[in-house]
């Protein structure tokens, strides 16, 4: 008898986290929305005192109170979104570090708006493999020869251009510092900024590639089967487990 199984993910913050956090349990809906467009504001420019000091005296909190709760929620929502939980999974985060049910529909509105464009940015940063950019390629064949006497054969020559990050190609160097946030929950890169840098940072690379049509048929035959194959229901259920 086969079963289904169900696989659970949360994120478990910190008791310095929580303590941030539990500032945002006694207000309402509307003051946590508010705090949702400065978290928003934090990750696509960075710190803005002004602004903190300004939601403080709405608050009636101080300002680094506010810098705490904002900085605790984009760990929150960038941590899940790494993850890349479900909304059942975001939800059960949520009710585990103290959220009513209320600000729980506030936060997965929220994280399930902006998951998709966090997500890109993450997987700019951390992007540790070369990745296609472009593919040139030519026809060759040899017209005549006097020292052949077999069947000529065409060739094709195709010219790979891929693009790595730095860190990883001068891996003995110190990596560049381009992360969304770190452990202390310091946000160094702005979402912007890391879009951007993604650009500037990448090592271009040519790979060629020879071969004869038989073999280029083979190969384009075998990528489709394996494009297939990651459409498959089975290779869902293994990336959604995963």
């Amino acid at each position: 008898m086969v079963k289904n199984l169900w696989f659970t993910m949360i994120i478990f913050i910190s008791e310095t986290q929580k303590e941030h956090i539990n500032l945002l349990h006694t207000r309402s809906s509307k003051v946590l929305i508010d705090v949702c467009k400065l978290t928003l504001d934090f990750l696509y420019n960075g710190l803005n005192t002004q602004k903190y000091n300004v939601a403080a005296e709405k608050f009636e909190i101080s300002q680094s109170e506010v810098q705490n709760v904002i900085q605790a929620l984009a760990h929150l929502i960038v941590e899940s979104c790494k993850q890349n939980l479900s909304e059942q999974n975001f939800q059960a985060t949520l009710t585990i570090a103290g959220f009513s049910s209320d600000h729980q529909q506030v936060l997965i509105k929220f994280y399930l708006a902006k998951k998709p464009e966090i997500c890109s940015v993450l997987s700019l940063i951390e992007q540790k493999y070369p990745m296609y950019q472009d593919l040139a390629w030519r026809f060759e064949i040899q017209m005549a020869s006097s020292h052949s006497i077999e069947e000529i054969k065409p060739m094709v020559t195709m010219d790979f251009v891929l693009s790595t990050p730095k860190n990883i190609v001068n891996s003995k160097d110190v990596p560049v510092k381009k992360q969304l946030y770190s452990p202390t929950i310091q946000i160094d890169s702005k979402i912007p900024d890391a879009r951007a840098a993604s650009h500037c940072e990448n090592v271009i690379s040519h790979v060629l590639l020879q071969c004869d049509l038989p073999n280029l048929i083979h190969l384009t035959n075998r990528l489709s089967e394996a494009l297939s194959e990651s459409k498959s229901q089975h290779v869902r259920r293994i990336q959604r487990v995963l």
